[in-house]
């Protein structure tokens, strides 16, 4: 006897992912997401560092 039983009929597809499963796999939307963190980063460093200057 199977441990756990199936309720999906045969033909029917799985759920799709939620979104935060597609971002953390999809490795296009996580290079978008590195990318705009690392320029906010170099954008307030750069922002810091003349507001200091000046």
């Amino acid at each position: 006897m199977a441990r756990y039983l199936d309720t999906r009929l045969r033909g029917e597809l799985p759920p799709p992912p939620d979104l935060s499963t597609r971002i953390r796999t999809d490795p296009q939307i996580k290079a978008v997401l590195w990318s705009l963190a690392a320029g906010l980063i170099g954008i307030l460093v750069v922002a810091m560092v003349i507001t200091h200057v000046l």
